[in-house]
């Protein structure tokens, strides 16, 4: 069963695979609309995942996504240990 991703997601996931993908080639290869993709490169941007380089340029902004995968895994390792929970 494929996984369902958000529209958020999908774009920096294709983003990704394919860099050279701008906001208008992104929504035709999602099928998604325009808008909503210029959105999420917004908001990818705004996190600290993708920066902008110029009109409809964009890059990986790889210290983010390191810092960010950093955090995920300092998370992980300091919640409780759902698989020794037991459940009546």
């Amino acid at each position: 069963m494929a996984e369902e991703y958000t529209l958020r997601e999908s774009v920096l996931r294709t983003f990704l695979s394919d860099p050279e993908l701008g906001p208008s080639e992104m929504a035709d290869r999602l099928g998604a609309k325009y808008n909503s993709v210029k959105a999420a490169y917004a908001k990818l941007c705004k996190e600290g995942l993708l920066r902008r380089e110029g009109r409809g340029n964009y890059a990986p902004n790889v210290p983010g996504i390191l810092l960010q995968l950093m955090d995920r895994l300092e998370a992980l390792e300091k919640a409780p240990d759902r698989s020794a929970t037991t459940y009546v």
